[in-house]
């Protein structure tokens, strides 16, 4: 049995929600893409890029390196972003 008490525990926990806001974000990207190609995405795009960079704040408390993909995809969700 895992000890919830132990404080990296919480930080784990925070990185796994924050995984969790990252998948449903591209889930609901996708599904706009797919079912409305005329819609703006600006919106889906900004809760994506809110969601990655909860989950990139939440990797780099728990100490771990932020991978490189997931770098790659802020940095483009942000420039993204700076176009309107």
């Amino acid at each position: 049995m895992v000890d919830d008490s132990r404080p990296g525990a919480a930080l784990r926990e925070r990185v796994a929600a924050c995984r969790q806001m990252v998948d449903a974000a591209r889930l609901n990207l996708d599904r706009a893409r797919a079912t409305r190609p005329d819609l703006d995405l600006r919106g889906f795009r900004a809760d994506l890029l809110w969601a990655l960079e909860e989950y990139e704040s939440a990797i780099t408390e728990v100490g771990a390196p932020l991978p490189p993909r997931l770098r790659r995809e802020i940095q483009l969700y942000r420039q993204l972003a700076d176009r309107r």
